[in-house]
């Protein structure tokens, strides 16, 4: 797998982190550096963690697997990106009043968002994806946007921004998804 799908997919990954940044820094617009330091760090690591215990999963499997790896891979993407899409259009407003500067919060925020970078890291596995590259671009990209969802939050507020992110993310993965099984099938 090429540099740019892995960027395309970290990119897709960190929606959810852009969007609970976001959501986060709108609660609480006074938070000072050092929380949204931590949290921004917190969801960075969680993500990439997550992509490579998933690709160690994917290693373990991919000799019974083999002859399926597209199609897994095609599968995860488009039900994340479904779930993300999903995700978007619902509203919840839990999600409105949660407190990042809450260690158990951050911890289970980070841990959520991160199921999904566990199931394309199995996916990564079964591409036979350089997992050291994949986990730094995937947790550099989550620390950017996260940051980028706070910096934005806090700027201007936009409340509308954060569900628009995740959607946006699940149709990246999905797209990514068709593209996996039309390169294998063709």
């Amino acid at each position: 797998m090429y540099l740019a799908e892995v960027l395309i997919i970290a990119i897709g990954l960190s929606m959810d982190t852009f969007a609970v940044s976001m959501a986060s820094g709108l609660c609480k617009r006074s938070l000072k550096f050092g929380i949204v330091l931590r949290a921004v760090l917190f969801l960075g690591t969680f993500q990439a963690l997550f992509a490579a215990l998933g690709w160690l999963l994917g290693q373990y499997f991919q000799h019974i697997l083999m002859q399926l790896d597209h199609w897994i891979a095609f599968v995860l993407l488009v039900a994340i990106g479904g779930k993300m899409i999903w995700e978007s259009i619902k509203t919840d407003k839990a999600n409105e009043t949660f407190d990042i500067q809450n260690w158990f919060v951050l911890l289970g925020l980070s841990v959520a968002t991160s199921i999904d970078a566990l199931i394309v890291g199995m996916g990564l596995g079964f591409l036979s994806t350089s997992i050291l590259q994949a986990t730094l671009v995937i947790g550099a990209v989550t620390i950017i946007f996260a940051t980028a969802g706070f910096w934005i939050a806090r700027r201007f507020g936009l409340r509308f921004l954060g569900k628009r992110a995740e959607l946006i993310g699940g149709v990246v993965l999905i797209t990514i998804g068709i593209k996996v099984l039309i390169e294998h099938l063709a």
